[in-house]
């Protein structure tokens, strides 16, 4: 079914880079509006709102786009972009009736709700549309790689109430600690699958440097609506991150240990731990906040990320043959 799906190769690179320009409006919007319900929470109270209409029009200016490169391209089937983009209009009609009836969403349940669940599956395929229609299968070209650092944006997207950057007070109070550990460990292993995934394809070090940058930079325009000197804060600590994960990178592709794999997952998990600790300190600091965590907890949100990556590892690497599973 998924094969009949599969899109036809656009190779013509302003096409590609007007689908990027499209679909990078379409997810900034939707960052923005998960800033509003953050911040302005108690203000809304209609689906008609500057946010969502960030949101919809890049939407619309996405379908707009996919459509004038398939006809140039003389490409008429149905493929994944069709589809993500019909289950993305009907989400968004259902998220009008949801908002005209029952309301605004609270909590988590903006992320959970059914017709928000036919956005994130609609924006998911739109998304992956981009990432297989590219050029040579083989290898990424930079709208694949700005692609997949979108897709990670989107799970953090979903998980966000379970994300140690968007919720750092959890980390400066007694009592929520274990929700605290677990929301870095979680993501710093969603940063590690990422790299078991996208390292079949050979990027290059500079397109993982641009992959996890973006995905820091759609993540920080979670502060666009309040606070913009954390929205620069996550935009610089996702260049160091980017930074020490394309020097892993480099190593992974210039050493020949039979456990170079698992030693790049464990390394990219332990960095994002390594970082968010530095992050936390500079935080401290900066709001003259007591750190609650002592030594050893802090060595602990490194090490178990490190512990927790190797095994992630695994998954780029044969059971039978022990050799790294290529693309």
């Amino acid at each position: 079914m998924f094969d009949k799906l599969a899109p036809v190769p656009i190779k013509n690179s302003t096409h590609r880079k007007l689908l990027i320009f499209s679909m990078t409006w379409f997810l900034v919007g939707t960052w923005i509006d998960a800033s509003a319900h953050s911040y302005l929470n108690t203000d809304l109270e209609s689906f008609f709102t500057p946010w969502h209409a960030v949101l919809y029009s890049g939407y619309a200016f996405s379908v707009l786009s996919t459509a004038y490169v398939k006809n140039s391209i003389k490409d008429y089937n149905i493929d994944i972009g069709i589809l993500g983009a019909v289950i993305f209009g009907i989400g968004g009609g259902l998220d009008l009736l949801w908002h005209t009836f029952l309301g605004i969403e609270q909590g988590v349940e903006p992320l959970v709700s059914p017709s928000h669940l036919m956005l994130f599956l609609g924006a998911f395929l739109m998304l992956a549309y981009v990432f297989a229609s590219r050029p040579n299968q083989e290898s990424l070209d930079t709208p694949a790689v700005i692609t997949a650092g979108a897709a990670f944006s989107l799970i953090t997207f979903i998980t966000q109430f379970l994300h140690p950057y968007l919720h750092v007070g959890e980390f400066f109070w007694y009592g929520g600690e274990e929700l605290a550990a677990g929301s870095l460990f979680f993501q710093a292993l969603l940063a590690s699958m990422v790299f078991v995934f996208i390292i079949r394809f050979r990027p290059t070090k500079n397109q993982i440097f641009i992959m996890y940058t973006a995905s820091f930079g759609y993540l920080s325009f979670y502060e666009v609506l309040g606070n913009i000197e954390n929205m620069v804060a996550k935009i610089l600590w996702g260049i160091l991150f980017g930074f020490l994960a394309s020097q892993v990178t480099n190593w992974y592709y210039n050493t020949q240990h039979k456990q170079k794999m698992q030693i790049s997952t464990s390394l990219i998990a332990g960095l994002y731990g390594l970082l968010f600790v530095l992050y936390l300190f500079s935080v401290s600091i900066y709001y003259e906040q007591d750190m609650v965590w002592r030594f050893y907890g802090l060595g602990g949100l490194v090490t178990v990320p490190l512990l927790f990556g190797y095994m992630i590892g695994g998954l780029g690497v044969s059971p039978v043959t022990k050799e790294i599973v290529s693309n």
